[in-house]
């Protein structure tokens, strides 16, 4: 009996366990499956705030063309945006009635106030949609609001305000065509929102003047 336990711990295979080098081989293989997943998990995450961040600018520029129609539509003078750069050295005169600015004098909500919107470069390659307002009394009794970004990540197009005016002037028929582009950085495939908005007519009572001097920017 002795002799076949003998024999037959002789003849099994030994208990030798994981070598160092099984072991090695694993992690590696381990540490480089983790890294491809890592490494697609980030591109995906980036890839969903690059969209994120390109739908966001497109909702901001909608919002912003709708906050523009209402003002034009109560608007009681709208002025050329290619004048606007006589007043801010950052606005762009494009061409005949064409600009990065424009500036509006509107009755919105029932306030009499002057509007004012920039699509200025923000510093990283894009550019922001800005607005400002002020009281035509703003020299006696102040009321000059601060800059307000309406829109973010937006491209410059060739002429973000263009005021088609009709044989009244700036008082008669008066069409006011706003373009605006959302820039998706990842897709390289940018987004346009375009509105055309008809100024109401105004025949009497104003002078051109009511929005003048512009504040200081």
């Amino acid at each position: 009996m002795r002799d076949v336990l003998r024999r037959r711990m002789r003849d099994g295979a030994p208990d030798r366990g994981t070598t160092l080098a099984e072991l090695l081989v694993a992690t590696v293989v381990f540490a480089i499956a983790m890294a491809m997943i890592m490494s697609a998990a980030i591109a995906v995450m980036h890839a969903t705030d690059s969209s994120r961040s390109a739908a966001d600018a497109a909702y901001e520029a909608r919002q912003a063309l709708a906050m523009i129609d209402r003002q034009v539509r109560s608007g009681n003078v709208l002025f050329s945006p290619a004048d606007e750069a006589a007043y801010i050295s950052t606005c762009q005169n494009l061409g005949t009635n064409q600009g990065s600015c424009m500036r509006i004098y509107t009755q919105s909500n029932g306030d009499e106030k002057c509007v004012q919107w920039q699509l200025a470069a923000d510093g990283t390659g894009t550019y922001q949609l800005k607005m400002r307002s002020w009281k035509t009394t703003w020299q006696t009794t102040g009321g000059v609001s601060g800059w307000t970004v309406a829109a973010r990540n937006l491209v410059m197009p060739s002429a973000p305000f263009t005021l088609d005016v009709g044989p009244g002037g700036i008082y008669g028929s008066r069409l006011l065509r706003v373009q605006l582009v959302a820039h998706n950085a990842t897709s390289g495939k940018d987004v346009a929102i375009d509105g055309s908005i008809s100024g109401r007519n105004t025949t009497y009572g104003y002078t051109g003047s009511e929005c003048l001097p512009v504040p200081p920017a």
